[in-house]
């Protein structure tokens, strides 16, 4: 069979979008997809979630593209959602090879317009590099670099968020609530259910679920800002758990990760996990 030539034709605008991305995931509505490909979808990209299979050949042109690219499609929801996922290393050669060469490309002309590298927003943080690794004979994949917000001093920034409780005086603190905790804001998490696990200095620290999205667990509601009421009693305590652990980890200048393990039935893995690993920052009961 004749070879697709994924760089050209309608859906190559979408093969070098995902060839420039950083980080293993990316999550677009279809309406975004179509800012890329500045055109329309097919009526079946809507109808039919199999338009958004993963197999390549002349009916398949558009998934030429994303796995020509290294990347594969991981959710097609009715809600008008793709979420594509890099592929292992081995499979995705081809594509970055052709992002090794657009990023030469990209840094020569930095160069030549005497422009410096590109400077992320504190605390704005997207996925680094593809990786794996396994625990509990399970395989995980690297989600996020976390990096909590700094000051002008390189020092994170904290937050009391109990101080501005209105009901303080009559309600008592959870035993993680007086803080104090960090702001951070981790880009490109797929909205998967699964079990995450947080690594400081390669060393696993903690193991959770997501039971319907990990970009929603590690979000403004999640672990990312702590609300005033999560402090107290009746609120999120794991919230305000985790994210000190992250700033106390972060103050000693360590690396904080984030990996994956996508599973529609989480909380089995979770519960093994935690008994036979005995994660640090989970209570062990």
């Amino acid at each position: 069979m004749k070879r697709i030539d994924a760089t050209g034709g309608k859906y190559a605008p979408l093969f070098h979008h995902l060839t420039t991305l950083d980080g293993n995931w990316w999550s677009a509505t279809f309406a975004e997809v179509e800012g890329v490909l500045g055109s329309s979808l097919p009526d079946t990209a809507r109808r039919r979630p199999q338009w958004w299979a993963n197999q390549t050949g002349r009916s398949h042109t558009q998934a030429c593209a994303w796995m020509e690219a290294g990347w594969r499609t991981t959710v097609a929801q009715k809600g008008e959602t793709v979420v594509f996922e890099r592929a292992e290393r081995n499979a995705v050669s081809g594509g970055q090879r052709h992002r090794s060469r657009v990023l030469a490309v990209k840094s020569r002309r930095l160069q030549v317009l005497g422009h410096a590298t590109e400077r992320r927003p504190q605390g704005r943080v997207t996925p680094l590099a593809v990786g794996l690794t396994s625990w509990g004979g399970q395989t995980f994949r690297f989600a996020a670099h976390i990096v909590p917000e700094t000051g002008p001093d390189g020092e994170p920034i904290t937050d009391k968020p109990h101080l501005r409780y209105a009901a303080a005086n009559s309600t008592p603190l959870n035993r993680h609530g007086r803080g104090p905790f960090c702001r951070f804001e981790v880009l490109g998490l797929p909205p998967v259910p699964g079990v995450y696990a947080v690594t400081v200095a390669q060393k696993l620290a903690y193991v959770g679920i997501a039971r319907k999205s990990l970009k929603e667990r590690w979000g403004p509601r999640g672990f990312a800002t702590i609300s005033p009421k999560n402090c107290f009693k009746g609120g999120q305590s794991t919230n305000c758990k985790v994210n000190h652990a992250i700033l106390l980890a972060a103050r000693e200048g360590e690396r904080i990760d984030l990996w994956l393990h996508q599973t529609d039935g989480p909380r089995p893995l979770e519960a093994r996990l935690i008994r036979e690993l005995a994660p640090p920052w989970n209570d062990q009961r």
